[in-house]
């Protein structure tokens, strides 16, 4: 019978932490990351600036848009795919970003 000294131990407990560390690294480096996705309602936002009379120009479908890209500007900075409502099928309620 092999007997553990404290000396042996110790490497052998510093071993399978390294060993757990190593495959762990090596697993999470080859898992899919989930996509990061955001859906705006340009039609919705369209329709309500209709209502408000704020859209009657290309000048003002111009500043509607403008005022789009610079609300998801910092989601696409963190890299977060931003997709039209209108080409979405189905998603959650929190993919949903509200601009105002």
């Amino acid at each position: 019978m092999i007997t553990l000294t404290p000396i042996k131990m110790m490497a052998f407990l510093v071993f399978c932490v390294l060993s757990g560390a190593l495959g762990g690294y090596y697993a999470a480096s080859f898992s899919p990351v989930p996509a990061q996705i955001a859906i705006v309602d340009v039609q919705g936002l369209v329709k309500k600036a209709v209502e408000k009379n704020q859209a009657q120009t290309e000048d003002d479908a111009k500043a509607l848009m403008a005022k789009v890209k610079s609300s998801t500007e910092e989601l696409i900075q963190r890299g977060v795919v931003i997709l039209d409502a209108q080409s979405v099928l189905s998603a959650p309620e929190e993919a949903y970003v509200n601009i105002e």
